[in-house]
């Protein structure tokens, strides 16, 4: 079994790879590295092998891969998610299909990127998620809060007051933290408080997830 590659590291943001289409990984860690921007910490072709990664370098970001060959990029995020919930999911795909969007946001995906992504677009989106935004088109994100919603039993969210239940109405709109801070006329210090809040009240880890809930527990209305 190939051992994960290490990579020499940059003192900015942990991203390991998981990806088993190896000159495609390779390329794209060189070409983070390039940006000095980015630590690709470790390189993973394979579930486990990416499960151990993330395991000893902890990244900020993970990328990994939807086809892997020992299990399914979905079942690997969820894993991850459960064991390392503090780190940031990315599924990498060539085509962003709806029904693979909505399986991986339940299993705590934050985001999705397409392979066709310049280095710089993938940068942004490696900052922009690891700063708690959502990787997702605001469309994208309308279908797939239509599909999981159903509502259940319980109290989730009860304790939200109604400036977060408007600014959760924003996130599950797709707006970014600037644009709520726009909309509402308060400074984006404020909006990332309201949003650290909802996730601790809703017991979550990232927009995505806080969006996923509250759609599927009844706080919100897709729009």
């Amino acid at each position: 079994m190939r051992d994960h590659e290490r990579i020499e590291p940059h003192p900015s943001l942990r991203v390991v790879i998981i990806d088993d289409h190896v000159m495609f990984a390779e390329g794209v860690a060189a070409s983070l590295r390039a940006t000095g921007e980015v630590d690709v910490a470790a390189i993973a072709p394979t579930a486990d092998e990416g499960e151990a990664a993330v395991g000893v370098h902890r990244p900020h970001v993970v990328l990994l891969d939807f086809g892997l060959p020992d299990d399914d990029g979905v079942t690997l995020a969820r894993r991850l998610h459960q064991r390392f919930p503090e780190a940031k999911l990315v599924m990498v795909t060539s085509l962003v299909d709806e029904r693979l969007v909505l399986r991986a946001v339940e299993a705590g995906c934050a985001g999705f990127v397409t392979k066709d992504r310049t280095v710089d677009e993938l940068v942004a989106a490696i900052r922009s998620v690891a700063d708690g935004e959502a990787l997702i088109s605001p469309v994208m994100l309308n279908k797939v809060l239509r599909q999981i919603r159903r509502r259940s039993e319980g109290t989730v969210g009860s304790d939200l007051s109604d400036r977060e239940r408007e600014v959760l109405q924003y996130v599950c709109d797709g707006l970014t933290n600037p644009a709520i801070a726009e909309r509402l006329h308060v400074s984006h210090n404020t909006v990332r408080s309201h949003v650290q809040n909802i996730l601790s009240k809703l017991q979550v880890h990232s927009k995505l997830e806080a969006a996923a809930v509250a759609t599927r527990s009844g706080l919100v209305e897709p729009r």
